[in-house]
């Protein structure tokens, strides 16, 4: 079964890195957090984030039936406006529960997003915590859609530039902890699949 868990300190690391990592001024509108977390999930704001008060961070899901979404896989995303019109919790959710066209569509976006606003992307896959897969060796789904991003560049975009460059950055700026775990993840999965589908070793 998946676990839905909320942890302060997760909370406070991942919140701590997106200040940082937006110049202390808060999100720009490209990284502007998802909007339609179901009301159950949210839990007061810890203490030292009144500027935080009206976020819905505080706790997040990877069960798309929490977003409206019980479509089992999840088949083509159109149905629901398209990968680039969902939130960044409701994307998430629904590449775990999906597969095949669907799955990879969804992973483009989230690689794209991952471009776009990468510190965004890993702050809300620390505040994900120990939420796990509920099949094989029930992965941490924080991990899953680090394989996804990787992959989808890998496969796809053939090991893109900017891909790199991104992750290099992100390196810089995360040296240590779990986002260094998660950065990891999709380093190794990167040059995985780049063996897989180029036949290239990086």
């Amino acid at each position: 079964m998946r676990k839905n868990v909320m942890g302060v300190a997760a909370l406070a690391l991942a919140l701590c890195l997106l200040l940082a990592a937006c110049g202390g001024q808060g999100a720009s509108p490209s990284e502007a957090p998802p909007e339609d977390l179901p009301p159950e999930e949210t839990a007061p704001v810890p203490s030292g984030f009144p500027e935080l008060e009206e976020t819905e961070w505080e706790a997040v899901s990877i069960d798309a039936e929490d977003y409206g979404i019980v479509q089992d896989p999840i088949g083509d995303p159109a149905v629901y406006g398209g990968a680039a019109s969902l939130s960044l919790g409701k994307l998430i959710a629904c590449s775990l529960s999906s597969d095949g066209a669907a799955a990879e569509n969804l992973s483009d976006e989230l690689r794209k997003r991952f471009l776009e606003a990468p510190h965004t992307l890993l702050a809300y896959l620390v505040l994900m915590g120990d939420q796990r897969m509920d099949y094989w060796d029930q992965p941490l789904a924080s991990e899953v859609i680090c394989r996804h991003i990787a992959s989808a560049d890998a496969a796809w975009y053939e090991g893109s530039e900017e891909f790199a460059r991104t992750l290099s950055s992100c390196r810089e700026r995360y040296p240590s902890g779990r986002i260094a775990e998660l950065l990891d993840v999709m380093e190794q999965e990167h040059a995985a699949s780049m063996e897989r589908n180029h036949g290239q070793s990086e």
